[in-house]
């Protein structure tokens, strides 16, 4: 039975004991569950929000989403908070309310090193939702289908995304499919745990 989440329809999730490197956080499929055929493109787009609020759209293949969120969380001017936000707990499945745990003052080479050490679960396992702020209210947001989101729209951001070869155009993305199906790992269980441990993220209520 499909569900949602934001304004995903999830048609089904899939939890791997043999973990891959390349396995996506998520992957576009048709109402069965079946893929669909559909590739992550690698570009960006502007948007408007309610209230005239902006940001960027980033698609990134899942072979690329490390580079480039790491490119933009390097953008942004430290100290940096980071919020880790799991949606689903893979024994028990989709959370009713998703749990926040978040770790401020943290230094920019200490949160690219983290995001590096950690990859497969930031970067290949769908249970979770990384923000990264910095000052001046820059943010870089990863979805768990793989989606990228940077508030707000600014030169700096889009000259981040050109110089690593992130082309701006209107594309369809992972947030525009009917139906996303999530990836889980196992092993991604542990390295959740020691995430956690490891920049002392405590519970938060946003």
């Amino acid at each position: 039975m499909p569900f949602r989440v934001g304004s995903v329809t999830l048609a089904a999730v899939t939890s791997r004991s043999n973990f891959m490197p390349l396995t996506p956080k998520a992957e576009s499929v048709d109402a069965d569950g079946v893929g669909d055929g559909f590739v992550v493109p690698l570009a960006y787009k502007g948007q408007v929000l309610h209230g005239g609020f902006t940001r960027l759209l980033v698609s990134a293949p899942p072979d690329q989403v490390a580079a480039v969120h790491s490119a933009l969380v390097g953008a942004l001017t430290p100290p940096l908070k980071f919020l880790y936000v799991r949606m689903t707990d893979r024994q028990k499945g989709q959370l009713q309310q998703p749990e926040h745990m978040v770790a401020v003052e943290l230094p920019q080479t200490r949160v690219l090193e983290v995001l590096q050490r950690y990859a497969p679960l930031i970067y290949h396992d769908g249970r979770n939702q990384i923000w990264v702020r910095g000052m001046c209210e820059g943010q870089v947001v990863l979805e768990e289908i793989g989606t990228l989101y940077v508030y707000p729209d600014d030169l700096l951001y889009r000259d981040c995304l050109d110089a690593i070869g992130v082309e701006e155009r209107v594309h369809v993305s992972m947030a525009d499919r009917d139906y996303v199906k999530v990836n889980f790992a196992s092993e991604a269980d542990e390295l959740e745990r020691k995430l956690i441990h490891e920049l002392g993220l405590i519970p938060w209520k946003g």
